[in-house]
């Protein structure tokens, strides 16, 4: 008999955001193995893909209204959690105030609930604008190092973030970031065709994504180099690219900002560029805990990476066959990489696009998760 699993967050279904995406793929995992799932969060009050939506923020099109329900999230996600404990088998929650999230860890142990926390960032202060003294911070850090505790079950996106809960005490599972494989159609008999090979970015870099580091790269390659390639960098407009070279200096011919545009376009993009470019710091706590959804993305449309190793993309990655590993953090070995990628054949660059999409569907998809998830949040009772 199936069981019902609420999952508690601030994200934004049905997928508005990439944390709503991760949850939906949980919660499909789930659904697949008879369970009822529902998914409470900032977005929409709907039914998606056949699993209810729950909304904390009815007012989400209206400014005032918008910015009120954030400040209340921790009391409405806790009414909320009042409202079904009766109800529930398994509550999950995800990127909630650590005060809430105690609240109801509290509620689950009092009603005999099991409780689960989704854990896909353990942020690093460069990334908040008061650095360690930031409020927001300060209530990460609690979250992680007091309020998840050895009575909590951790779903971890990384191996860093499963050790250190497993080390807690805490039981806990490594699930990736992962996707639907049939949500993409990689054309990987249509590309590539041309001689010029063209690399994309998508996604907002904040403090994450080390685009000066890739276009520092860019420099050092020669003119011929340069004249075989195209980058096209979405969700970057050309002042934001701006920033990240020399003062005074104008963007490489060969690189184009795309702007912010539909998801839709972005895709397009992704399934017709020959690779996808991401670089950031190793150095960098955010860089190990997490792990980038742009990589699973990537892979699932068909599209081979080139990047630094950070995380796990180790065990997803492997160079020459699916990407292009970069050796170091550094601008000349990206550039090395991306002149590795210029003396590709045609069919080498075809061969790694139909390697990329086999690893994403292979380890990356969500139903590989389905019967460990089943097993970590029921075990015998499922």
């Amino acid at each position: 008999m199936g069981k019902k699993v609420y999952f508690i967050t601030s994200f934004a279904f049905p997928r508005y955001d990439a944390g709503a995406t991760r949850i939906t793929m949980l919660a499909r995992a789930l659904l697949e193995r008879g369970h009822e799932v529902e998914l409470c969060g900032m977005g929409d009050n709907t039914v998606f893909e056949g699993i209810p939506c729950r909304t904390l923020n009815p007012y989400r099109l209206n400014r005032i209204f918008n910015s009120i329900s954030w400040h209340l999230l921790g009391m409405s996600c806790v009414a909320y959690a009042k409202r079904i404990i009766d109800k529930a088998d398994v509550v999950v929650a995800s990127s909630l105030p650590s005060s809430s999230t105690d609240r109801i860890k509290a509620l689950c142990r009092d009603a005999g609930v099991a409780f689960a926390v989704d854990c896909t960032e353990w942020f690093s202060p460069e990334e908040f604008p008061r650095g360690d003294k930031d409020p927001e911070y300060a209530d990460h850090v609690r979250l992680l190092t007091e309020v998840i505790d050895s009575k909590v079950k951790v779903i971890a996106i990384s191996s860093y973030l499963e050790r250190y809960f497993a080390q807690k005490g805490c039981s806990v599972l490594r699930v990736p970031s992962v996707l639907d494989y049939e949500e993409f159609d990689p054309t990987t008999e249509c590309c590539p065709q041309s001689a010029v090979v063209s690399i994309v970015y998508a996604g907002s870099p904040g403090a994450k994504d080390s685009l000066g580091v890739v276009l520092d790269s860019i420099g050092l390659l020669t003119r011929e180099d340069l004249d075989k390639l195209s980058f096209d960098f979405y969700g970057v407009s050309e002042a934001d690219l701006l920033r990240y070279v020399k003062s005074g200096s104008a963007l490489p011919r060969c690189v184009h900002a795309r702007g912010r545009v539909p998801r839709t376009e972005v895709i397009m993009a992704l399934e017709s560029a020959d690779f996808t470019i991401l670089m950031r710091d190793p150095s960098m706590r955010f860089a190990q805990a997490g792990m980038p959804t742009k990589v699973t993305e990537s892979l699932g449309c068909g599209t081979p990476v080139i990047a630094n190793i950070t995380s796990d993309l180790g065990d997803y990655l492997v160079d020459g066959r699916n990407s292009l590993l970069v050796g170091d953090y550094s601008s000349k070995a990206c550039a090395q990489a991306v002149k590795r990628a210029v003396n590709l054949t045609l069919d080498e660059r075809l061969s790694m696009r139909r390697e990329a999409f086999k690893s994403m569907r292979s380890g990356l998809d969500y139903r590989v998760y389905a019967d460990v998830l089943e097993d970590f949040l029921f075990g015998d009772e499922a």
